[in-house]
């Protein structure tokens, strides 16, 4: 009790001290009644596409509005025909709300595409919206996810009426920020996508457009779904960056954000951006981009689960998440009221990047990233099981073993947005290899991309290593900050890269058994405030039977040249 209560004061007083970001005001809705209408718009193959569209009820004669799309691979729409909550909100206050079952998905034709190769559909799509007299020639788009990463490549059609795009807890690089963090491949996340994608591409859960009653056309789409890639399998088969997608001819960077960066470069158009340090890699992409794209960007990082669903700052007790769902939508609004409706006392027209720093309860913002201020502090890792500022002792036999972070981590998050949290986990992790700093003499700052320099020897032919870092609070409790990832078949090192390493397969160096291996590894980026008296813990593991594909467990020799260097204020 007396913990929690010296938590809360503790969070209470930083928030005090920070300006909260969330600042957009309530507005009212300009329209209190939705209605619905369905139907399929062709592609300019002839391909058919279903989507949705939602406008106010009593919408006087001449009068236009822009319009916001949601373009999903998971159902456009609810089956029943019933309106959710979000886009009721956007109709009530001013906008046209395009639902869209992208090809290959839900009620539309075809079979799958995905990155740039989706670009051509959106396009046309923009074509008809603003060819209807209800539109006033300014699109935009907003989601979640993967409905996130649609949105931002609206932007790639440099179509000129697409004017703002809101891409939330989206992933940039599918290589390094999901699919294969550090080269090791994430078989839960793409195992459990298949099978959802799978449930999803049926008849009980796509949605008939109001020409087709029976469904006849619906079915006819769906059949032709049995061609879609097996992402599972095709993601399973191809361990490079620069491996070809199955048939596809593209690789998982082709079909990701930066296989369209030129064009989202050249588009211009303004970002409205949300994303967590506990959300699989997703801050890592988010921070890439703001570094590489001149595109206006207004960023929130914070400690929530996929989606915003749930805080997961580990030094928080339970509590509802914030901003709640309301203010985020306030905020979405706010942005697409400038930006489409060219409301412009509403939100800034400046670069902002807002994050949450763990442990402190409060936002900071910068306008470059890394943040100004920033000095690099490393650690030993001392074979007497230390990190330490200084070098002592010699070499350290260790057996790396494999640990299970369980079915509250970073990763399964992504899917359904359920909670982070890594206190049992962390409970079942104490017999991994353990490096510990002395009780922090002076309180820390943690703002950035932690790396951790290896020189081992290995009896694995092909080993991985998971690196965590743990923060022990003076009573002993441990609490997960982040994590960093390598197959070490993918270690040559290339500084311009933002993880150290290409992952190429002309790149690939097997590891001897014999000769010491460096093995440099990015931990993911975070942002985290340690009290006076906190303990650093550096765990390392083989792998992570939860989620991850294992190497297993093996012998290996650690150097005492090994470092980890935190990036602190």
């Amino acid at each position: 009790m007396q913990r929690t209560l010296w938590i809360a004061i503790l969070v209470a007083s930083a928030v005090s001290a920070g300006q909260s970001p969330f600042t957009a005001p309530n507005h009212e809705p300009e329209f209190q009644e939705v209605q619905a209408s369905s139907l399929y718009v062709p592609m300019r193959d002839g391909v058919r596409i279903a989507i949705d569209v939602l406008l106010p009820r009593g919408l006087r004669a001449g009068q236009t509005l822009p319009a916001i799309f949601k373009i999903s691979s998971f159902g456009r729409a609810a089956v029943d025909g019933s309106i959710a909550d979000e886009d009721r909100f956007w109709v009530k206050h001013g906008f046209a709300r395009v639902l869209i079952d992208e090809r290959g998905t839900g009620a539309s034709f075809g079979t799958s595409r995905y990155g740039a190769e989706t670009v051509r559909d959106l396009y046309d799509m923009v074509e008809w919206v603003v060819a209807q007299p209800w539109c006033n020639g300014r699109v935009g788009a907003i989601g979640v996810s993967v409905e996130g990463t649609a949105s931002e490549l609206l932007a790639a059609t440099n179509h000129p009426a697409v004017r703002a795009v809101a891409p939330w807890f989206s992933d940039y690089n599918y290589y390094t920020d999901l699919v294969r963090p550090g080269g090791m491949f994430n078989e839960w996340i793409l195992k459990n996508f298949e099978d959802f994608t799978l449930q999803m591409d049926s008849v009980g859960s796509a949605k008939h457009v109001d020409g087709d009653p029976a469904g006849v056309l619906m079915r006819q789409a769906i059949a032709e779904h049995r061609d879609n890639l097996d992402i599972y399998s095709a993601t399973k088969d191809a361990p490079f960056i620069d491996d070809p997608i199955a048939t596809t001819g593209k690789t998982l960077l082709d079909i990701s954000i930066p296989g369209t960066a030129a064009s989202l470069r050249k588009s211009k158009v303004p970002m409205l951006i949300f994303a967590s340090w506990y959300d699989a890699g997703t801050v890592q992409g988010t921070i890439q981009r703001f570094r590489e794209f001149s595109n206006l960007q207004r960023i929130f990082v914070g400690a929530w689960s996929h989606g915003a669903n749930s805080n997961a700052d580990p030094f928080l007790v339970p509590s509802e998440v914030e901003p709640d769902r309301e203010q985020q939508r306030l905020e979405a609004l706010q942005f697409f009221n400038r930006h489409l409706k060219e409301v412009l006392r509403e939100a800034d027209s400046d670069r902002h990047f807002f994050y949450y720093t763990i442990g402190k309860g409060q936002w900071q913002s910068t306008d470059v990233w890394p943040p100004k201020g920033l000095r690099k502090v490393t650690y030993q890792l001392n074979s007497n099981g230390k990190l330490d500022p200084r070098n002592s002792g010699g070499r350290l036999p260790v057996r790396l073993r494999t640990t299970s972070t369980g079915e509250r981590n970073r990763w399964h998050t992504q899917l359904g947005g359920g909670p982070v949290d890594y206190t049992a986990a962390l409970k079942q992790m104490n017999t991994l290899t353990s490096f510990v700093t002395v009780p922090l003499p002076a309180p820390m700052e943690i703002t950035g991309q932690p790396v951790l320099r290896l020189r081992l020897t290995c009896s694995q032919q092909d080993p991985s290593i998971i690196a965590y870092l743990v923060a022990i609070d003076r009573k002993g409790n441990s609490f997960y900050l982040t994590e960093g990832h390598l197959r070490l078949l993918h270690r040559k090192l290339d500084a311009s890269e933002q993880t150290l390493h290409t992952y190429t397969r002309r790149d690939a160096q097997p590891v001897l058994k014999d000769p010491e291996t460096d093995a440099d590894l990015t931990l993911l980026p975070t942002s985290v405030f340690l009290q006076k008296g906190t303990r650093l813990q550096l765990l390392l593991a083989s792998g992570d039977e939860a989620t991850f594909a294992s190497s297993g467990q093996y012998e290996a020799t650690i150097s005492p040249s090994s470092q980890l260097e935190l990036p602190v204020k």
